[in-house]
């Protein structure tokens, strides 16, 4: 939960349960900026197969939104469609682009508001940003399921 003071709030993740994807990848497989998340972690099949790549020693710092930041789930399907999208406009997508292609995409205002993100893109004209207000956000993973936390990427609305 957040305090005013604070502006910090812990995301659950929830697990799905279901086969492990075939074959692991990695921040590298990325495109552009979502390569270089603030926080990341790749979910495994039980907790303490999680694996942090960045910012951070657990799945529970690397899900920990504060004022300005969201987290965005990439599974495999998503990695893919975002890089060959990458690859379309000549490494020339907007970060915005890319993050339309995450599967759960939530974050917190600078004010402190949560919000989920329901901007559509697929490649398919604009992407204008919806950043729709709930009272509190979850996000549900798969393993394998990258988990990108990014900082500053949230505006006042």
């Amino acid at each position: 939960m957040t305090t005013k003071g604070e502006q910090v709030y812990q995301v659950a993740v929830e697990r799905q349960k279901a086969a492990q994807a075939a074959g692991n990848y990695d921040l590298a497989d990325l495109p552009g900026a979502l390569a270089a998340p603030a926080a990341a972690a790749r979910v495994g099949k039980v907790l303490k197969q999680d694996k942090v790549l960045k910012g951070g020693r657990s799945m529970t710092a690397v899900a920990k939104l504060e004022a300005g930041s969201a987290l965005a789930v990439f599974g495999r399907p998503e990695s893919r469609w975002a890089m060959a999208y990458w690859r379309r406009t000549g490494g020339g997508a907007t970060m915005t682009e890319l993050l339309s292609y995450a599967r759960q995409l939530v974050g917190m205002t600078p004010a402190g508001n949560l919000v989920v993100c329901l901007c559509g893109h697929a490649g398919q004209g604009s992407c204008i940003p919806l950043w729709a207000p709930r009272e509190e956000v979850s996000l549900t993973v798969q393993p394998n399921d990258l988990v990108l936390r990014f900082d500053d990427i949230v505006e006042a609305q």
